[in-house]
């Protein structure tokens, strides 16, 4: 089983369409390196299974830019299988690690269905 990491799951309006694909960020991408595809295949399907969550994915080389924006870099160094869970609120919050960066810009009711999939991802993994 890959160690998973959590970004934050923040409440956003876009001001721009980053992604081209949400402007609310009721998306999450799931980020893993090329040779950690069925990691990546195990945590979407479990994450899919909770209620109301967008989930997408992406296997790529370690010099894609952002690829490597949260924790789990420290394990990818060491050569640890590990997935990021991201909503990408880091392009979309301009008060990203500011003081404005306050617990009621976050989503909690969507960070409990996140949850959720990870749970059903370790219940799925024994």
């Amino acid at each position: 089983m890959a160690i998973t990491t959590l970004r934050l799951v923040a409440r956003i309006t876009l001001t721009r369409n980053v992604l081209a694909l949400s402007r609310s960020g009721g998306l999450y991408c799931l980020v893993g390196r090329i040779q950690d595809i069925n990691a990546v295949r195990q945590v979407k399907t479990a994450l899919l299974s909770s209620r109301d969550l967008s989930v997408y994915s992406m296997n790529a080389p370690w010099f894609i830019h952002g690829i490597d924006f949260s924790d789990h870099l420290n394990y990818w160094q060491h050569d640890i299988l590990a997935v990021m869970i991201t909503d990408t609120a880091f392009y979309r919050n301009k008060q990203y690690h500011l003081p404005g960066d306050t617990a009621d810009r976050l989503n909690y009711q969507k960070m409990a269905q996140m949850v959720d999939g990870v749970i059903t991802l370790l219940h799925n993994s024994k």
